[in-house]
């Protein structure tokens, strides 16, 4: 079972939409719903709020979609 949802502070969600907008990469690092760490290199494409979540939709360098939920990113970097 995942915690709930714990908002993230609006200048980094910010810095979410200006990688989207600038198409800008960015590497990251998040948990998954089983506490277990991932790290890849993404070019965001949109944020998503399903059921009073956000979301950062993604796609790897290997062309892979990603749906991270905004709290479970422990790292971003540009």
């Amino acid at each position: 079972m995942t915690k709930p949802y714990q908002p993230i502070a609006c200048a980094l969600y910010d810095e979410y939409e200006i990688a989207i907008m600038h198409k800008k990469h960015l590497t990251i690092e998040w948990l998954d719903d089983n506490g277990n760490q991932h790290t890849d290199r993404v070019l965001p494409i949109d944020t998503l709020v399903k059921n009073k979540e956000e979301f950062l939709l993604a796609n790897t360098q290997e062309h892979k979609e990603l749906c991270i939920r905004l709290d479970k990113i422990t790292l971003l970097k540009e």
